[in-house]
């Protein structure tokens, strides 16, 4: 045999092997797609299509882990408008059971329509577009009150001294959602970052880590330079973008490691490191308050933090999320695969991530510091989002004393910086 028909054999080897893999790796898609098909011409009843192949897509992920997801063409925007902090609707936040006992109007975010219209903290939701909502999740009534820019929806509110309902007809708005905020809501709509009982100590709280999260962080910092301490209230946040929680520990850390992440196998994937300068002296210590849904993005912060031995952690043992979700663009950018990919490691090496199996007694999650545990009734809880709801409407902070007594965490916070070597005042 000759060299060139030698070399023609290989290559046409070569080629049989490769589409033999292939055939492997398409045999299985085949079978998803004739098993689709033979419900779809074969079950008794009309079956949609598309609802089968998200059904399909969600059933393969939900083997995986329970943040593995698939997004379908429904829920997509959604998930972009929420990491955008943006979405078009009536700019309300809404609370309900079981925080408090019925579906209610928290606050009507500043210059919305909503707030135009006269809605206000408190109403009480009765209907929206004739729907009723007292049986309704709290994400179907939000996602009822959400559409296109320029559309209606009518809310219907009961109102406390108003013997009968009000009817508000609303036309949505692009609202922007705010992800950063301070202690109290001035009547302007600004946000006071100092304390008002200790004005000496500042205070932001980071509701979630979107991709305008980074910037509000900048520009809250930028207006407490000359505070005595700091509180970073990150409870109840459930994370976001990686990248974000990333950035904003570099505000604190002039240099050193933030997070690492680690693939299949443990397989070393990133090591992400401080760069040079930070926005908030290091002088000023800093509290970070964390509870049992403080996620993800939430205890990369206050793990690095905790571990840099920049912050205090007070409160109680995170969520232990500990893993990285990549997420996958399908359809042409109408829907997505939301895949975990990795896990993230503090600079110390400890675990975050809480497995299925994992017991209280494992390492998972972050924990106080030692001496800073502090645990919330239920009752608490409800006080504390009292004291959110209250300070976070304009012009009605409620009193100093309310704003610390009702959160046992906050107080345990402002002591720690108390105790510190810059000697923060009591309170006032």
């Amino acid at each position: 045999m000759t060299t060139r028909n030698r070399r023609l054999l290989g290559i046409a080897l070569l080629i049989c092997t490769i589409c033999y893999l292939q055939a492997s790796k398409l045999r299985a898609v085949g079978e998803i797609g004739y098993a689709m098909d033979l419900i779809y011409h074969g079950y008794f009843e009309k079956v949609d299509r598309k609802k089968l192949y998200s059904a399909a897509m969600r059933g393969m992920v939900k083997s995986l882990d329970q943040h593995s997801d698939y997004i379908d063409s429904e829920d997509f925007s959604q998930f972009q408008r929420t990491m955008e902090q943006k979405f078009g609707g009536i700019g309300v936040l809404i609370d309900g059971p079981p925080h408090i006992e019925r579906p209610t109007i928290i606050l009507p975010l500043y210059d919305s329509p909503a707030f135009k219209a006269g809605v206000e903290p408190g109403d009480v939701m009765i209907a929206i577009d004739g729907k009723p909502v007292d049986k309704m999740s709290l994400n179907d009534a939000s996602g009822l009150m959400k559409g296109a820019e320029g559309t209606h929806v009518q809310l219907t509110v009961e109102r406390e001294g108003h013997p009968d309902p009000i009817s508000f007809d609303l036309v949505r708005s692009m609202i922007e959602v705010e992800s950063v905020v301070g202690d109290r809501r001035l009547s302007n709509s600004k946000w006071e970052y100092f304390l008002e009982s200790n004005p000496e100590i500042a205070y932001i709280r980071v509701i979630q880590f979107g991709e305008k999260t980074v910037d509000e962080m900048k520009q809250a910092l930028r207006k407490v330079g000359e505070a005595k301490g700091m509180i970073l209230d990150l409870r109840d946040n459930p994370g976001g973008l990686l990248t974000a929680a990333t950035d904003i520990c570099d505000m604190f850390l002039d240099e050193g490691e933030i997070v690492s992440t680690r693939g299949r196998d443990g397989k070393f994937f990133s090591n992400i490191s401080a760069n040079r300068g930070t926005l908030l002296p290091k002088s000023i210590p800093i509290v970070v308050l964390i509870n049992e849904q403080s996620a993800s993005a939430s205890e990369v912060v206050a793990a690095c933090l905790q571990d840099r031995q920049r912050a205090t952690i007070v409160g109680h043992r995170s969520f232990g999320k500990g893993s990285v979700q990549n997420v996958v663009e399908l359809d042409n950018g109408r829907a997505a695969l939301k895949l975990t990919t990795a896990r993230y490691f503090p600079p110390s090496g400890k675990n975050i991530h809480r497995d299925k199996d994992s017991t209280p007694e494992m390492e998972w999650g972050v924990q106080p510091n030692e001496g800073f545990a502090v645990e919330l009734t239920d009752e608490q809880r409800k006080d504390v989002f009292v004291r959110w709801r209250v300070r976070g409407s304009a012009g009605r902070s409620g009193t100093k004393e309310e704003a610390d007594r009702i959160d046992p965490q906050l107080q345990k916070g402002i002591e720690a910086l108390r105790d510190s070597d810059l000697n923060v005042s009591p309170s006032r």
